[in-house]
């Protein structure tokens, strides 16, 4: 049900400014299901003008947060 949410959520945005890449950071990246399913979900939503992007993790996962407050006392 949460995936379903999540991309009716995101179906607006994606429409609208049509990206290539959607880069999933924080907590949420820790959930590996939705790299497989959220794709499939969006397909539904989405309108054709627009295609679905490539949905990745941040590079970091959930510590990118921390990463970028730490590099603030450089």
């Amino acid at each position: 049900m949460f995936l379903e949410i999540l991309a009716i959520y995101l179906a607006g945005p994606l429409t609208a400014f049509d990206p290539d890449v959607v880069v999933i950071g924080g907590g949420l990246s820790n959930f590996d299901t939705i790299y497989d399913e959220l794709p499939t979900r969006l397909e539904k939503h989405i309108l054709s003008l627009s295609s679905v992007p490539k949905i990745v993790k941040a590079k970091h996962g959930d510590a990118g947060g921390v990463r970028g407050a730490a590099f603030l006392n450089i």
